[in-house]
């Protein structure tokens, strides 16, 4: 995806771009550091764009958490000494394989025997691993449910504790709440579901990862803050885990880093009453407006604000499918025509990789730098 420092010609940019804000990136990775009372590790599918990432790593951290071997070669060809997690809980023999003999990487997630006995298997018995047991646990204050895919629980879980630490004597305890978790009560009835299944198994554990899920602030109303998040989660990790003075926290944040370091622009293709059809959809970057229910904050995009009359928008992207369709409302001026453009806000999280080329209409994004 190029990127460019400033926009010269507004009127040749004829698809979709986006307008980075390096500043708000910046803050709000400081904020988690200084927050958090363990090691951030960075969920790069959320935006794996290189120069979003070396930001990320500039203002300090370090870790990341990776799903594929594409991912990894991103991260070690940006930094070849960087701790990399995969904490994706299926992956391939090879992937693995190739993970660990050619990246070096160590730290791997299971949640089944057939996946443990995997890793074992593909690094040929290593005594250095890493293993890290995903624990299911409820999502029913998230956007998005993780639950039904990954996750092991009960006797289970117990049973594959006791046999990763016939293997390593590093293991760990992981769990994800859902992403855009509205309530940090999620992280508190994880941990201590966690902490029955560790009790359970008797293996003392040395990590315990509560993953991400951190919501970025939307549209929802008295959204609790990061330091409330924070608050319940040390509160319930020393009340479960006092008896072990050497666990490390660890997490995962991905979308409440960079949900509002990216804004989207969008042109108008056609104004149709209180339908604009524009020039990108839910095949395209708006997809993840689509599937959380979002209804992001738009603006018409270099026009100087003047008090005008708003009315409310619905959104149709440019291919034939008739749900490529954002409800909104979208409050814009009434007099918006045909070739103007609309700046969307808060788009920096899971919008770079979740676009096809459905109707032909895929481009690689053009990414302004605002400082």
């Amino acid at each position: 995806m190029p990127l460019q420092a400033n926009i010269h010609d507004l009127k040749q940019l004829n698809k979709p771009f986006y307008i980075f804000k390096p500043k708000k990136l910046k803050k709000n990775v400081e904020a988690f550091i200084k927050k958090f009372n363990g090691e951030a590790i960075y969920s790069v599918k959320t935006n794996p764009h290189d120069y979003v990432v070396k930001k990320i790593y500039d203002a300090g951290i370090r870790s990341f958490d990776v799903a594929s071997i594409k991912e990894i070669k991103l991260i070690k060809s940006l930094f070849s000494n960087s701790k990399i997690y995969y904490m994706n809980p299926v992956k391939s023999y090879l992937m693995i394989q190739k993970s660990y003999f050619e990246f070096g990487v160590r730290d791997f997630s299971y949640d089944c025997n057939d996946e443990l006995e995997k890793i074992f298997k593909a690094t040929d018995k290593a005594k250095d691993l890493n293993l890290h047991i995903r624990i299911s646990t409820h999502n029913n204050f998230s956007k998005v449910n993780l639950s039904k895919k990954f996750g092991v629980e009960g006797r289970e879980a117990a049973y594959l504790l006791r046999k990763a630490s016939e293997i390593s004597q590093n293991i760990g305890v992981s769990f994800h709440v859902g992403s855009q978790c509205l309530s940090p009560e999620a992280y508190k009835i994880a941990i201590r579901k966690v902490s029955l299944i560790v009790r359970k198994s008797g293996i003392k554990i040395k990590f315990l990862n509560i993953g991400g899920g951190f919501p970025g602030k939307y549209s929802e109303k008295n959204l609790p803050t990061l330091t409330e998040y924070f608050e319940k989660i040390n509160s319930e990790f020393k009340k479960n885990f006092n008896y072990y003075h050497d666990v490390k926290l660890l997490s995962e944040p991905g979308r409440v880093l960079v949900y509002e370091c990216m804004s989207l622009v969008v042109k108008v293709i056609l104004k149709k009453k209180k339908k604009l059809f524009i020039n990108d959809g839910i095949h395209g970057h708006l997809s993840e407006i689509k599937k959380l229910g979002l209804v992001q904050p738009v603006r018409l995009f270099r026009k100087k604000n003047k008090k005008i009359n708003v009315v409310p928008f619905s959104f149709y992207g440019p291919t034939c499918d008739s749900n490529d369709f954002l409800k909104g409302p979208y409050f814009l001026p009434e007099s918006i025509k045909n070739d103007d453009y609309i700046e969307i806000d808060l788009m920096g999280a899971y919008t770079l990789t979740t676009n096809n080329d459905f109707n032909g209409f895929f481009s690689k994004p053009i990414i302004f730098i605002k400082e």
